[in-house]
């Protein structure tokens, strides 16, 4: 196997390996100027992660801890804080760089909690109303060097990142959404020191412990795997704020939030806000809902894997 294959680490999370020789070098589906690649071109844009069908194993049964016993993370380790339903958790990037997928049940609904490493992409996912509840596997294939899932009850496949299917019998159907944000364990608890964490007792045998590190993949760099639609205008991995709101998308690069503190746009009609939490050190996108604010529809995202799904995406930077 030496020379033939190339095994991927991320902070110790293997996520996939593919034989060199099989590897693309060039999209493999054309997408036309001005337009969002359609849902089969992103059908047959699917590569080989290298794992096969949940080789990567999801969370199905997860365990979670009070803050006070989460003496498996240290400070400056990140984790993605969700807030929803009355339930405050946090997911270490430790134990999602291995799984991807953590199906649980939050505030009564079904939630699927995912993260793609290659990415850099995490979501809350669950099937909107009038559809059965939905529970997540990992195909083994990328869509845009992003997770492809597919729903057991199904078989329909998922871009984890695009949140719409994109074949099988649920094709087109579009999950709801819950954000999550990046933030370090110290950041979280101290903001929320009820909140309850994903332990490690996830039934599997994995060497936890070590997260992505920031001089690695995370630091620069292109895909390592084809994508459909390239842009030069910031470098791959840099991080951008993905906001949807209708049939309309956004990304406004996260050093301009950082730094402006607010940054306000006009998307479908629908007025938006991408603030600054100092508390988090993260950004967070809501949107007008009458009299009120509500979240939006956001989340982090490298800049390549955005585009690559919303070359026509409006951008602030």
């Amino acid at each position: 196997m030496i020379g033939a294959a190339t095994v991927l680490l991320v902070g110790g999370g293997v996520i996939g390996w593919q034989a060199l020789s099989d590897r693309p070098s060039e999209p493999v589906t054309a997408v036309q100027p001005g337009q969002d690649p359609s849902l089969e071109a992103l059908a047959g844009a699917a590569v080989s992660g290298g794992p096969g069908k949940d080789g990567i194993p999801s969370i199905d049964k997860p365990d979670f801890v009070p803050s006070g016993e989460a003496d498996f993370l240290a400070d400056d380790e990140p984790v993605f804080g969700l807030e929803y339903g009355g339930e405050v958790r946090a997911y270490p990037q430790q134990v999602l760089v291995w799984h991807e997928i953590v199906n649980d049940t939050v505030g009564g609904k079904q939630l699927a909690v995912t993260y793609c490493p290659l990415t850099g992409t995490v979501i809350g996912l669950a099937a909107p109303s009038g559809t059965q509840d939905l529970t997540f596997g990992t195909t083994g294939r990328l869509v845009n060097s992003n997770l492809l899932m597919y729903d057991r009850q199904t078989g329909s496949e998922w871009p984890q990142l695009l949140g719409t299917a994109i074949s099988g019998p649920l094709k087109g159907t579009r999950l709801d959404t819950v954000p999550l944000v990046w933030t370090t364990w110290k950041q979280w608890r101290t903001a929320h020191p009820d909140t309850e964490v994903l332990s490690t007792k996830t039934g599997a045998l994995r060497s936890y412990g070590s997260y992505p590190d920031r001089s690695g993949y995370y630091a620069g760099g292109g895909p390592l795997f084809p994508v459909l639609a390239t842009s030069d205008r910031f470098q791959d991995k840099d991080v951008v704020i993905g906001v949807r709101v209708g049939t309309e998308r956004l990304s406004i690069h996260k050093d301009l939030v950082h730094k402006a503190r607010t940054v306000r746009a006009d998307l479908a009609g629908t007025q938006v806000e991408a603030r600054w939490d100092d508390q988090l050190g993260t950004a967070r996108v809501v949107q007008r809902a009458g009299e009120r604010w509500e979240p939006a529809d956001f989340l982090d995202s490298m800049w390549f894997a955005w585009y690559a799904f919303y070359p026509n995406s409006q951008v602030r930077q």
